[in-house]
């Protein structure tokens, strides 16, 4: 299982659903999944950093981010 994988497991497991159901919901851009399974605080976290586009922009830009980006293109 490479890095990738071993996110998707773990943040799958922590909001109660499967790693293809989230692969399947990040593909389509749909974070409403993963709201409505976090905590609050985790909830307003992601959004505030989804509605900052200098920290959006280093978020996307991370070695993370980017490898999860071209295994999600396979």
């Amino acid at each position: 299982m490479n890095n990738i994988e071993s996110m998707l497991e773990a943040v799958s497991k922590k909001l109660g659903i499967t790693p293809q159901k989230l692969k399947e919901a990040i593909d389509k851009g749909d974070l409403s999944i993963a709201l409505s399974n976090m905590s609050e605080k985790d909830a307003k976290k992601l959004n505030s950093i989804l509605s900052d586009p200098e920290t959006l922009k280093k978020v996307m830009n991370s070695k993370q981010a980017k490898e999860l980006k071209k295994n999600m293109q396979k």
